[in-house]
């Protein structure tokens, strides 16, 4: 079957399918006006804030921005596939799937995987086995329980062990099937340097399958019971495992963190089963100290909130500190447990209980006043050195920190606290923002401004009802896109749905919402879900198009008037009269194309 006709399937499967019933399922949902209104599943909420269009096939959380189409939605609520939707959907409308054409190579790798899988259901299985069931597993027991494991910890995490021989594992899987050549490229074995065949990766170390979102064993972490090294092993990456993409426990969390509507990240294995074993199921483990991009945008789909409780020792705060930097670019709200004596999270619990622990989550600070917390901690300011210590450290922080009102009040405190004049510590600020201002416009100027500043709301409406006024009339698209060139629409996932809509309009396609959502990344679907729930009138369509281009074109123009006279200033203080007479020259230009565009 070709690809063209499976595509035309999910077209068909979309439009015919009634994303109202579907959500209702789920969702007690009430009509008030022409959308459907009700709590959204996705985090927790007493006044409805997600809104379902019949009409357009979206739905829209106003609370935690999360949207999309049908598809989407039995993807995020059920932790589904893609595929996994749309065959859910079609069983739910009694309509079959026709499967897919795929390449040798594509079914190639299909069974590649789904072999590797297998391997890592089965050696999961063995492990347990050998901790639970044999004489091997004797000392690993009495270990986890005097860790506070019990029977039922065990069995919720699937927990296992590796015998102490060289090729326990290795015997039992091939004699169940598996090749070596499986083992090992699942990372459970290791080919030998002296001869044939392959011995066990794992040995004597209490295991901990690790799962992907969906359940599935892809990989293990071992950990010794004595003082020897390395004491956790995990697998290497693999066709199934690359650590990087993810959270320990989170096939078990998944669900606590979108109801809770916040994620709290731990270090290691035994840290997350200590949280789980307290009944604090909205946790995961980063699996070592390494928080990846890709981990946080994971979470970022499911909270808006972020707790880290790394080890408070100095290698657990700075790896703390690094992972607050990965989140803070996803826009997440961050906050830190500040776990006392040097404790990691399972000794803590362990010695004050689980309900200690949530009293460090309610207590727990805010990025910004861990950061300067640590400048404290960090620096004996008893003198003037460490003054300025405290101060090197804390400044980049409330330098870069949007909400003004919280630096205000970390700049009281520690004008008090080091006894040096507010003005002062404001002074060193402005010093520090105005080097990343400099640095911002020796990158691209046309683009520098636009980085380092919010969209104004009035932009921002007018980027989204550009969008929406050109799928509800294919007709404005080339109007639209005379009108504007590739730099005019700053919103990042607006501008990829206005070159997505450009792009098959070109091609000869009637762009639908629907059928562009598919195609789309993540947060750019969202955010034309967003758009195809908004009011809008659909009368002087002409006027409304022409107002959207002309408040997006001066809103990416004012900028540049000061990035031309800045640099205008830097050649007169250089002594460049002929530098600085063409960027007054670029500056009055651009300030005349805005007067047309007033007045146009």
């Amino acid at each position: 079957m070709k690809d063209a006709v499976f595509d035309d399937f999910i077209d068909r499967l979309r439009s015919q399918s009634d994303i109202v019933s579907v959500i209702s399922e789920y969702v007690p949902l009430k009509k008030r006006g022409k959308n459907y209104w009700g709590c959204c599943p996705f985090h927790h909420e007493k006044t409805p804030s997600f809104s379902v269009t019949p009409d357009k096939g979206f739905f829209y959380c106003f609370g935690c921005q999360t949207g999309g189409n049908v598809f989407n939605f039995l993807m995020k609520l059920e932790n589904l596939t893609f595929m996994e939707a749309v065959k859910k959907l079609a069983a739910k409308m009694n309509v079959p799937v026709p499967e897919k054409e795929k390449s040798e190579h594509e079914r190639q790798v299909e069974r590649e995987m789904a072999g590797l899988l297998k391997a890592n259901a089965t050696a999961s299985d063995f492990f347990h086995s050998c901790l639970t069931k044999t004489g091997y597993g004797k000392e690993a027991r009495e270990y986890l329980r005097g860790r506070g494991i019990d029977d039922e910890t065990i069995a919720t995490f699937r927990l296992g062990f590796a015998p102490k021989a060289w090729d326990k594992l290795t015997v039992a899987l091939t004699g169940r099937g598996f090749t070596a050549e499986t083992l090992a490229k699942a990372g459970l074995a290791v080919a030998r340097t002296g001869g044939d065949g392959v011995y066990d990766r794992f040995r004597d170390r209490i295991m901990f399958p690790i799962a992907d979102a969906r359940g599935r064993v892809i990989g293990f972490g071992g950990r010794v019971m004595d003082g020897s090294q390395p004491k956790y092993l995990n697998t290497s990456e693999t066709p199934v495992f690359n650590k990087r993409y993810v959270l320990y426990g989170f096939d078990l969390a998944y669900q606590a963190i979108k109801q809770a509507g916040r994620a709290i990240v731990v270090e290691g294995y035994m840290d997350l089963i200590a949280l789980h074993a307290g009944g604090i199921k909205n946790a995961v483990a980063s699996l070592g100290t390494s928080f990846t991009l890709e981990q946080a945008r994971q979470l970022a789909r499911n909270a808006s909130e972020i707790y880290f409780a790394y080890d408070s020792d100095a290698a657990g705060q700075n790896a703390t500190l690094r992972a607050l930097a990965t989140v803070r670019a996803l826009g997440l709200s961050v906050r830190v447990i500040a776990l006392p004596d040097g404790k990691d999270p399972d000794e803590f619990i362990r010695k004050h209980g689980a309900d200690a622990f949530r009293t460090l989550m309610d207590q727990a600070p805010a990025l910004l006043a861990y950061q300067v917390s640590q400048a404290l901690q960090a620096h004996d300011y008893s003198g003037a050195s460490g003054k300025m210590g405290v101060l090197a450290q804390a400044i980049p922080a409330l330098a870069e920190a949007p909400d003004l009102a919280e630096v205000n009040e970390h700049i009281r405190m520690l004008s008090q606290t080091l006894g040096i004049h507010e003005e002062d510590i404001r002074r060193e600020i402005r010093k520090v923002q105005q080097k990343d201002k400099a640095a911002n416009r020796g990158q691209n100027s046309s683009n520098a401004f636009n980085l380092s500043q919010k969209l104004a709301p009035k932009t921002v409406a007018a980027e989204r009802q550009l969008i929406r006024l050109m799928l509800e009339d294919g007709s404005i698209i080339p109007y639209v896109q005379a009108e504007l060139n590739g730099e005019d629409i700053q919103g990042g996932e607006r501008k990829t749905i206005i070159n997505s809509l450009f792009t098959a309009y070109n091609m000869g396609k009637s762009p639908a919402a629907d059928s562009l959502a598919i195609s789309l990344p993540e947060s750019a679907a969202t955010e034309l879900s967003n758009i195809m729930v908004m009011e809008i009138q659909l009368s002087d369509i002409s006027r409304v198009v022409d107002d959207c281009i002309r408040i997006i074109r001066v809103a990416r123009l004012e900028p540049l008037i000061m990035v031309h006279s800045q640099r205008a200033e830097e050649f007169l203080r250089l002594g460049d009269e002929s530098n600085y007479r063409q960027e007054l020259a670029e500056s009055q230009r651009i300030k005349d194309e805005i007067s047309k565009l007033h007045h146009s």
